[in-house]
């Protein structure tokens, strides 16, 4: 039983806020720090904001100056397409006048070899007919003087024909077809007395093939082979040539020209084709120095190659290459 005399025990005041202070200082803390890292974030997005800012003005300053590049470049490329545009119709216009004057120069070399021929036969034979007729009356010296203008009028007269024959290659109309080098090389090959045996002897090794060819030029090419082959012999050694076919790739044909002749030295070999090239003296053996620049422009005016293996005192070996033609 309560004592009503006795006073209730009443709370002192404060005596429950130490709690209440220490949650209001924890809050405020955390309130501080909160705003300590939205400051430190406002700072930062601030940074990042200037440094787009500069990245994206660097980058259009990059992109302005690159489409300005690109544009110089296009220029400069329009510029030397106009250039090289200007340039092929200045070639073009230059070669169709080279072509024309060499037509001309063709044309009038060949006018002038085929007039020459004439009265350079007529010098030949009326020098001929005075050895016959009136070579008795004439002492040593004078005979001499008369054989020397045979045999200048002669050589004249082959150089001026192999002329011709080089201004014919250049003109022929090279309409190619199948050629049988068999039957083609055994007819050239019958032509010439000189080329028979016992004078010489020339083997044809099993068949030669069909080629893709200009019958008169080839006909023109192995006269002129066998020709050399034949004539740049050794004193007494009698001439034997070996005519052969390989078959090469890529579809074609190469024929092979081997004789037993004096042979080539490796410090001629690029003089070889050369137009008028004489390798030897005029006095050991004849011609004019243009039969292989003939067969040369004859074989390439045909698609083909030529070349040849050759040592001094070894023979030669020439050989034509050309495409394979089907049989005729």
């Amino acid at each position: 039983m309560k004592n009503p005399m006795k006073p209730a025990a009443s709370k002192l005041p404060g005596s429950d806020s130490a709690p209440t202070t220490e949650r209001e200082r924890s809050r405020l803390k955390d309130a501080a720090v909160a705003n300590e890292s939205l400051l430190i974030a406002g700072l930062h997005q601030q940074e990042l904001t200037f440094a787009a800012e500069a990245l994206s003005t660097r980058l259009q300053v990059e992109i302005e100056e690159r489409k300005a590049a690109e544009a110089a470049l296009q220029q400069a490329k329009d510029r030397l397409s106009n250039q090289a545009l200007e340039l092929e119709h200045l070639v073009a216009a230059r070669t169709a006048e080279l072509r024309e004057t060499t037509r001309e120069l063709e044309a009038f070399s060949y006018s002038v070899a085929h007039d020459m021929r004439e009265p350079l036969r007529g010098m030949r034979g009326y020098a001929e007919i005075l050895l016959a007729e009136h070579g008795a009356m004439l002492n040593p010296t004078g005979k001499a003087y008369l054989e020397r203008i045979v045999q200048s009028a002669s050589r004249m007269d082959m150089l001026i024909q192999d002329v011709l024959a080089y201004t014919k290659v250049l003109h022929a109309d090279a309409m190619l077809t199948p050629i049988d080098l068999n039957r083609l090389t055994r007819d050239v090959i019958a032509i010439y007395p000189e080329w028979q045996e016992p004078l010489a002897e020339i083997e044809i090794v099993g068949v030669l093939p069909t080629v893709l060819g200009h019958e008169a030029l080839l006909t023109q090419c192995i006269t002129n082979l066998l020709s050399n082959a034949v004539k740049f012999m050794d004193p007494g050694v009698v001439p034997r040539i070996q005519i052969r076919g390989e078959a090469k790739p890529d579809a074609r044909q190469r024929v092979w020209f081997e004789n037993n002749g004096i042979g080539i030295a490796p410090k001629d070999r690029d003089r070889v084709f050369g137009m008028f090239v004489r390798l030897n003296s005029k006095t050991e053996f004849g011609g004019t120095g243009i039969g292989l620049t003939i067969v040369r422009r004859a074989i390439e005016r045909m698609g083909g190659r030529i070349d040849f293996e050759s040592e001094p005192g070894q023979g030669s070996r020439f050989w034509i290459e050309l495409k394979e033609g089907s049989k005729p």
